[in-house]
């Protein structure tokens, strides 16, 4: 049922009106004059799904074209069908032009006319009706892709002030505004995601996607269907899938372990950064992207291309520039402020009381080589934070947790792993 606002100040019409739309089963209300009208539709804008009114109330009164003008400012998308008992070509204009949806003439076929014309208004209302349904629902998304967003950036802060990290950092900002692949190199735990998605929201694209993937971790069977995609029935059944490059479109595309890719699929790759196109499995056309590459890996490229595993041309197109993140061990400045940042974000994600570090624990943690630098650094604080028994993460814990000797004297490293 349909709530139907009459305004007309001929008695016999309201009439009418009422019996013909009544038959129809919808709720009529009428008043006679557009002044009488105005404050109804103001108290609430959403009460009436169609307004039938009149063009001509007198010299005395407001006119039809003024309050039609009215009503839009109070509810713009309210439908409104304009009556006139002397309608002209000019007056029916001018009210389609203020917003009517409809303008009739009061003659004998009223009745039926106004039946095609309110079906006209409830297809109105109810498009009307999807379009502020999608306006909510996107209004929705847009909030909670905000909310996962912010959450998102929380996961890649940067924490460090040292020389040598200060020095990457530099590098990697000076480059993100050009729009050309960058190549992150370090040891494994560096983090090199981290600096890679700095890249990317320091780059004009920065509004767009952050896609990453782990060349490693994909078998190469796989990776091409997961870079590229594939159309429908590529295999028996196969559904249509769109890869990562689709995905990273007027973003970024974050190769991980970039060295461990076969010769073919290197060159594939190459192709891809070189011409920003590719061919999906079982296409056949290419399909044209706009992808900014970022790759990463902590494998010897140099020996890789001396020994034909790495295709030097490939190498050159991914080293426009190159950010080589020093190991921990090098910026042991910036243990403390990483281990309290681990430490205050693991708290907040599980509730665990908060713990303090003490000085001596902070020396303790600069003792140990950190093979596995600033992740491992992570997994460490964590677990300590979760077995502390008390409020303190006390230095014997740390010692014990690292494997160091109690006196405090530094283990013997383990042969540093080479960073490239």
């Amino acid at each position: 049922m349909e709530h139907i606002l009459v305004v007309d100040d001929q008695q016999e019409i309201c009439d009418l009106l009422r019996e013909v739309l009544a038959d129809a089963d919808h709720e009529v209300s009428a008043v006679r004059y557009a002044e009488k009208a105005l404050p109804l539709i103001a108290a609430d804008p959403r009460k009436y799904d169609l307004i039938i009114l009149d063009l001509d109330f007198g010299p005395r009164h407001m006119n039809g074209i003024e309050a039609l003008k009215r009503m839009r400012e109070i509810e713009a998308d309210i439908p409104v069908i304009m009556l006139s008992g002397k309608g002209t070509i000019s007056s029916a204009v001018e009210a389609i032009k203020s917003g009517a949806l409809d303008f009739l003439e009061k003659d004998t076929y009223l009745d039926q006319h106004i039946k095609v014309s309110v079906q006209r208004a409830e297809r109105l209302r109810a498009a009307i009706a999807e379009i502020r349904r999608l306006r909510d629902d996107n209004r929705s998304l847009a909030r909670e892709a905000e909310y996962y967003r912010s959450r998102a950036e929380e996961g890649y802060q940067m924490v460090g002030d040292s020389p040598a990290w200060r020095a990457a950092v530099e590098r990697a900002l000076k480059v993100a505004s050009l729009p050309r692949p960058v190549l992150v190199r370090g040891e494994r735990g560096t983090g090199k995601e981290l600096m890679a998605h700095t890249i990317h929201r320091h780059s004009p694209c920065a509004k767009g996607p952050f896609v990453t993937v782990n060349c490693a971790a994909i078998a190469e069977g796989l990776l091409e269907t997961e870079l590229f995609g594939q159309e429908a029935n590529a295999f028996h059944n196969a559904p249509f899938k769109l890869g990562r490059f689709d995905l990273a479109d007027r973003g970024s595309l974050f190769l991980d372990e970039i060295g461990n890719m076969s010769d073919e699929f290197q060159r594939k790759i190459l192709r891809v950064i070189e011409y920003q196109t590719f061919d999906r499995m079982a296409g056949t056309e290419p399909v044209k992207v706009d992808v900014r590459v970022i790759a990463a890996t902590n494998a010897d490229l140099e020996a890789a291309m001396e020994q034909g595993r790495f295709r030097p041309d490939l190498y050159d197109r991914l080293a426009f520039e190159t950010v080589h993140l020093p190991p921990l061990r090098e910026r042991s400045e910036d243990i403390e402020p990483l281990a309290l940042y681990f430490m205050a974000r693991f708290v907040q994600e599980t509730g665990i009381p908060e713990k303090r570090l003490p000085r001596e624990s902070i020396t303790a943690l600069g003792e140990y080589h950190w093979p596995g630098n600033v992740r491992e650094l992570k997994a460490v604080i964590e677990r300590l934070v979760y077995r502390a028994e008390g409020a303190v993460i006390e230095p014997a814990g740390v010692r014990a947790e690292l494997g160091l000797p109690a006196s405090g004297r530094r283990r013997a490293s383990k042969r540093p792993e080479k960073c490239v």
